[in-house]
């Protein structure tokens, strides 16, 4: 399955609306806005990626129980999540960036987190 570039920074914005040390379980986040653009399977298999045991930019999991999700959950960004996020989460930034990858195919998210934080440093003049 893909792992969606939109899809990565959609849950990290929703991530950091919820409260301090409150997590969204699957009910809550099949009734939120990401369930308007994505399936659930993709924001399943996004969790799974993002979360405690994989890429870590969230404390987020998913439960499988006879290789099928039964339980999944968001929970806060992590130290990386939140960096990668500010890097990112400017619209006019995040275009750019998709723009920029395009030209080349594809980039993995942490080749898209460089490219957004050179696109900043440029702005800033450093």
């Amino acid at each position: 399955m893909e792992l969606k570039p939109d899809l990565i920074r959609d849950i990290l914005l929703y991530s950091e609306t919820l409260p301090f040390r409150k997590s969204a379980f699957q009910n809550e986040i099949n009734e939120s806005s990401l369930r308007e653009k994505y399936s659930q399977d993709e924001i399943i298999y996004a969790i799974s990626r993002m979360g405690d045991d994989d890429a870590k930019l969230i404390n987020g999991w998913v439960k499988y129980a006879s290789d099928k999700p039964y339980m999944w959950c968001i929970g806060s960004p992590t130290y990386e999540g939140h960096q990668y996020l500010e890097n990112i989460r400017d619209p006019k930034v995040w275009k750019v960036v998709k723009e920029k990858v395009s030209l080349v195919g594809t980039a993995s998210i942490s080749i898209m987190g460089q490219v957004a934080l050179a696109y900043i440093q440029k702005q800033l003049g450093i």
